[in-house]
Protein backbone atom coordinates (compact mmCIF):
# COMPACT_ATOMS: atom_id res chain seq x y z
CA UNK A 1 0.00 0.00 0.00
CA UNK A 2 1.01 3.24 -0.80
CA UNK A 3 0.48 6.44 1.54
CA UNK A 4 -2.81 7.56 -0.62
CA UNK A 5 -4.42 4.56 -0.42
CA UNK A 6 -3.42 4.18 3.40
CA UNK A 7 -5.32 7.43 3.93
CA UNK A 8 -8.07 6.22 1.62
CA UNK A 9 -8.78 3.67 3.83
CA UNK A 10 -8.26 5.16 6.54
CA UNK A 11 -10.71 8.12 5.81
CA UNK A 12 -13.13 4.55 5.55
CA UNK A 13 -12.26 3.26 8.64
CA UNK A 14 -12.39 7.06 10.48
CA UNK A 15 -10.10 8.42 12.13
CA UNK A 16 -6.02 8.54 11.58
CA UNK A 17 -3.08 6.52 12.97
CA UNK A 18 -3.07 5.66 16.59
CA UNK A 19 0.79 7.37 17.86
CA UNK A 20 -0.51 5.74 21.23
CA UNK A 21 -0.59 1.92 19.56
CA UNK A 22 2.57 2.76 17.29
CA UNK A 23 0.89 2.42 14.18
CA UNK A 24 3.70 3.18 11.66
CA UNK A 25 2.12 1.33 8.63
CA UNK A 26 4.98 -0.30 6.17
CA UNK A 27 4.91 1.28 2.51
CA UNK A 28 8.65 -0.45 0.69
CA UNK A 29 8.28 -3.15 -0.49
CA UNK A 30 11.90 -4.22 -0.35
CA UNK A 31 11.67 -4.65 3.49
CA UNK A 32 8.50 -6.44 2.57
CA UNK A 33 9.56 -8.83 0.72
CA UNK A 34 12.98 -9.12 2.85
CA UNK A 35 10.76 -10.36 6.21
CA UNK A 36 9.06 -12.63 4.09
CA UNK A 37 12.29 -13.86 2.83
CA UNK A 38 14.06 -14.25 5.64
CA UNK A 39 10.70 -15.82 7.66
CA UNK A 40 10.83 -18.16 4.71
CA UNK A 41 7.42 -18.13 4.67
CA UNK A 42 6.14 -21.43 3.04
CA UNK A 43 2.66 -23.51 2.32
CA UNK A 44 1.89 -24.95 5.76
CA UNK A 45 3.51 -22.80 7.93
CA UNK A 46 1.55 -21.40 10.80
CA UNK A 47 3.13 -17.83 11.46
CA UNK A 48 2.19 -15.55 14.60
CA UNK A 49 1.49 -11.92 13.88
CA UNK A 50 1.45 -8.93 16.29
CA UNK A 51 -0.08 -5.85 15.21
CA UNK A 52 -0.76 -6.30 11.92
CA UNK A 53 -2.50 -2.82 10.94
CA UNK A 54 -3.76 -3.02 7.23
CA UNK A 55 -2.45 -6.39 6.65
CA UNK A 56 0.56 -5.47 4.28
CA UNK A 57 2.61 -8.00 6.11
CA UNK A 58 -0.33 -10.55 6.78
CA UNK A 59 -1.26 -10.26 3.10
CA UNK A 60 2.22 -11.35 1.95
CA UNK A 61 2.61 -14.14 4.32
CA UNK A 62 -0.88 -15.23 3.48
CA UNK A 63 0.23 -15.07 -0.43
CA UNK A 64 3.19 -17.50 0.39
CA UNK A 65 1.12 -20.12 1.57
CA UNK A 66 1.09 -19.27 5.25
CA UNK A 67 -1.94 -19.18 7.64
CA UNK A 68 -1.69 -16.55 10.09
CA UNK A 69 -2.21 -15.75 13.51
CA UNK A 70 -2.87 -11.70 14.16
CA UNK A 71 -3.19 -10.14 17.24
CA UNK A 72 -4.78 -7.09 16.71
CA UNK A 73 -5.62 -4.33 19.84
CA UNK A 74 -7.44 -1.79 17.19
CA UNK A 75 -11.05 -2.68 16.41
CA UNK A 76 -11.10 -1.06 13.22
CA UNK A 77 -8.31 -3.11 11.63
CA UNK A 78 -9.54 -6.05 12.78
CA UNK A 79 -12.91 -6.12 11.17
CA UNK A 80 -11.20 -4.51 7.76
CA UNK A 81 -8.70 -7.76 7.96
CA UNK A 82 -11.62 -10.52 8.57
CA UNK A 83 -12.88 -8.92 5.24
CA UNK A 84 -10.05 -8.90 3.51
CA UNK A 85 -8.52 -11.82 4.26
CA UNK A 86 -11.59 -14.17 4.78
CA UNK A 87 -9.09 -17.72 4.47
CA UNK A 88 -5.51 -18.70 6.13
CA UNK A 89 -6.33 -15.73 9.02
CA UNK A 90 -7.47 -16.38 12.44
CA UNK A 91 -7.99 -12.96 13.90
CA UNK A 92 -7.74 -12.49 17.71
CA UNK A 93 -8.85 -9.26 19.45
CA UNK A 94 -6.64 -8.37 21.96
CA UNK A 95 -4.01 -6.66 23.77
CA UNK A 96 -1.08 -9.43 22.40
CA UNK A 97 1.03 -8.61 25.75
CA UNK A 98 -1.43 -10.22 27.64
CA UNK A 99 -2.65 -13.47 25.72
CA UNK A 100 -1.31 -16.53 26.05
CA UNK A 101 -0.28 -17.22 22.23
CA UNK A 102 0.88 -20.58 22.28
CA UNK A 103 -2.85 -21.45 22.63
CA UNK A 104 -3.30 -21.17 18.86
CA UNK A 105 -0.79 -23.69 17.67
CA UNK A 106 -1.42 -26.41 19.96
CA UNK A 107 2.18 -27.21 20.10
CA UNK A 108 2.56 -27.37 16.32
CA UNK A 109 5.26 -25.82 14.56
CA UNK A 110 5.24 -22.10 14.72
CA UNK A 111 7.27 -18.85 13.13
CA UNK A 112 6.77 -15.00 14.48
CA UNK A 113 7.07 -12.75 11.93
CA UNK A 114 5.66 -8.91 12.80
CA UNK A 115 6.29 -5.19 12.20
CA UNK A 116 6.28 -4.99 15.74
CA UNK A 117 4.68 -1.82 18.12
CA UNK A 118 7.80 -0.60 19.36
CA UNK A 119 6.75 -0.02 23.04
CA UNK A 120 6.27 -4.01 23.45
CA UNK A 121 9.46 -5.00 21.28
CA UNK A 122 10.78 -6.61 24.50
CA UNK A 123 8.04 -7.77 26.15
CA UNK A 124 7.08 -9.20 22.81
CA UNK A 125 10.47 -10.82 22.02
CA UNK A 126 10.44 -12.64 25.66
CA UNK A 127 7.34 -14.17 25.18
CA UNK A 128 8.60 -15.74 21.74
CA UNK A 129 11.67 -16.86 22.92
CA UNK A 130 10.80 -17.93 26.17
CA UNK A 131 7.59 -19.96 25.40
CA UNK A 132 7.17 -23.42 26.42
CA UNK A 133 7.81 -24.35 22.51
CA UNK A 134 9.22 -21.38 21.25
CA UNK A 135 9.22 -20.44 17.17
CA UNK A 136 11.03 -21.96 15.02
CA UNK A 137 12.39 -18.78 13.67
CA UNK A 138 11.46 -15.04 14.55
CA UNK A 139 11.94 -12.25 11.77
CA UNK A 140 10.78 -8.73 13.59
CA UNK A 141 10.88 -5.12 12.52
CA UNK A 142 11.90 -3.12 15.03
CA UNK A 143 13.62 0.11 16.45
CA UNK A 144 17.41 0.05 15.00
CA UNK A 145 18.06 0.71 18.22
CA UNK A 146 16.83 -2.23 20.16
CA UNK A 147 17.77 -4.30 17.40
CA UNK A 148 21.39 -3.19 18.00
CA UNK A 149 21.65 -3.70 21.83
CA UNK A 150 19.64 -7.61 21.18
CA UNK A 151 22.32 -8.93 19.16
CA UNK A 152 25.02 -7.36 21.41
CA UNK A 153 27.60 -10.58 21.85
CA UNK A 154 30.68 -9.20 22.07
CA UNK A 155 30.67 -5.44 23.87
CA UNK A 156 28.52 -3.89 26.73
CA UNK A 157 25.05 -6.16 27.50
CA UNK A 158 21.84 -4.87 28.79
CA UNK A 159 19.14 -7.42 29.50
CA UNK A 160 17.25 -7.50 26.12
CA UNK A 161 20.96 -8.64 24.66
CA UNK A 162 21.56 -11.14 27.26
CA UNK A 163 17.69 -12.45 27.05
CA UNK A 164 18.28 -12.90 23.41
CA UNK A 165 21.65 -14.72 23.73
CA UNK A 166 20.06 -17.29 26.28
CA UNK A 167 17.37 -18.37 24.05
CA UNK A 168 19.27 -18.11 20.40
CA UNK A 169 21.24 -19.91 18.12
CA UNK A 170 21.59 -17.09 15.63
CA UNK A 171 20.25 -13.16 15.91
CA UNK A 172 21.29 -10.87 13.77
CA UNK A 173 20.20 -7.63 11.59
CA UNK A 174 19.46 -8.49 8.19
CA UNK A 175 18.76 -4.80 7.03
CA UNK A 176 18.20 -1.31 8.36
CA UNK A 177 15.11 0.37 7.45
CA UNK A 178 14.53 3.89 7.18
CA UNK A 179 12.14 6.28 8.51
CA UNK A 180 10.60 7.29 5.14
CA UNK A 181 9.85 3.24 4.25
CA UNK A 182 6.60 3.34 7.00
CA UNK A 183 3.14 5.78 7.00
CA UNK A 184 3.13 7.83 9.08
CA UNK A 185 7.20 7.64 9.50
CA UNK A 186 8.23 7.49 12.82
CA UNK A 187 11.36 9.49 14.39
CA UNK A 188 13.55 6.76 14.46
CA UNK A 189 15.22 4.19 11.85
CA UNK A 190 14.28 1.27 12.08
CA UNK A 191 15.65 -2.78 11.18
CA UNK A 192 14.87 -5.97 10.32
CA UNK A 193 16.35 -8.37 13.06
CA UNK A 194 16.00 -12.14 12.66
CA UNK A 195 16.67 -14.80 15.35
CA UNK A 196 16.85 -18.63 15.56
CA UNK A 197 15.68 -19.63 18.65
CA UNK A 198 16.55 -22.45 21.09
CA UNK A 199 14.33 -25.18 22.59
CA UNK A 200 14.02 -25.86 26.18
CA UNK A 201 16.39 -29.17 25.72
CA UNK A 202 19.05 -27.16 23.59
CA UNK A 203 19.10 -24.22 26.32
CA UNK A 204 19.57 -26.64 28.97
CA UNK A 205 22.43 -28.18 26.93
CA UNK A 206 24.44 -25.88 26.36
CA UNK A 207 24.14 -23.54 29.28
CA UNK A 208 24.04 -26.48 31.79
CA UNK A 209 21.19 -24.16 33.74
CA UNK A 210 18.07 -22.94 33.20
CA UNK A 211 18.60 -19.38 31.48
CA UNK A 212 15.30 -18.30 33.64
CA UNK A 213 17.34 -18.39 36.44
CA UNK A 214 20.13 -16.91 35.07
CA UNK A 215 18.17 -14.04 33.82
CA UNK A 216 16.78 -13.81 37.35
CA UNK A 217 20.22 -12.79 38.68
CA UNK A 218 20.59 -10.92 35.63
CA UNK A 219 17.80 -8.70 36.43
CA UNK A 220 19.28 -8.34 40.41
CA UNK A 221 22.53 -7.10 38.49
CA UNK A 222 21.15 -4.44 36.36
CA UNK A 223 18.69 -3.67 39.22
CA UNK A 224 21.05 -0.08 39.23
CA UNK A 225 22.80 -0.39 36.20
CA UNK A 226 25.77 2.52 37.48
CA UNK A 227 26.21 0.62 40.56
CA UNK A 228 28.75 -2.49 40.86
CA UNK A 229 27.43 -5.99 40.60
CA UNK A 230 28.73 -6.54 43.98
CA UNK A 231 26.34 -4.44 45.21
CA UNK A 232 23.56 -5.12 43.42
CA UNK A 233 23.54 -8.88 44.53
CA UNK A 234 24.15 -7.54 48.08
CA UNK A 235 27.50 -9.23 48.00
CA UNK A 236 29.63 -7.28 50.76
CA UNK A 237 33.34 -8.17 52.25
CA UNK A 238 34.70 -10.91 51.80
CA UNK A 239 31.84 -12.98 50.25
CA UNK A 240 32.05 -10.55 47.76
CA UNK A 241 35.53 -11.00 46.79
CA UNK A 242 35.06 -14.80 47.15
CA UNK A 243 32.37 -15.02 44.52
CA UNK A 244 33.82 -12.51 42.43
CA UNK A 245 37.31 -14.60 42.28
CA UNK A 246 35.69 -17.81 41.48
CA UNK A 247 33.48 -16.71 39.29
CA UNK A 248 36.33 -14.66 37.20
CA UNK A 249 34.83 -11.24 37.01
CA UNK A 250 36.62 -8.15 38.75
CA UNK A 251 35.20 -6.95 41.75
CA UNK A 252 34.96 -3.81 40.63
CA UNK A 253 32.45 -4.78 37.24
CA UNK A 254 29.21 -3.90 36.47
CA UNK A 255 26.47 -5.76 35.17
CA UNK A 256 27.05 -4.54 31.54
CA UNK A 257 30.99 -5.74 31.49
CA UNK A 258 29.29 -9.25 32.19
CA UNK A 259 29.57 -11.86 29.36
CA UNK A 260 26.67 -14.46 28.63
CA UNK A 261 29.27 -16.67 30.06
CA UNK A 262 30.24 -15.00 33.34
CA UNK A 263 26.16 -14.92 34.38
CA UNK A 264 26.21 -18.97 34.53
CA UNK A 265 29.34 -18.98 36.60
CA UNK A 266 27.85 -15.87 38.24
CA UNK A 267 24.12 -17.48 38.68
CA UNK A 268 25.75 -21.27 39.61
CA UNK A 269 27.29 -19.39 42.74
CA UNK A 270 24.43 -17.22 44.32
CA UNK A 271 21.11 -18.28 42.04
Amino acid sequence: MNPSEIKSVMAELGGGANKRLGQHFLIDPHALATMVEEAEAEAGDRILEVGPGLGVLTGALIQAGASVAAVERDHRFAEYLKKKYPENLELVMGDASKLEWESHFKKKDWKFVSNLPYSITSLALRKALYAKHPPANLVVLVQREVAERAVARDQKHSLLSLMVAFASHEARIVKRVAAGAFFPPPKVESAILRIIPMTHEEREAIWGIDPEKIMSVAKRGFAHPRKLLTSNLGLKGEMATNVMREAGIPEKARAEDLSPENWVKLTSLVG
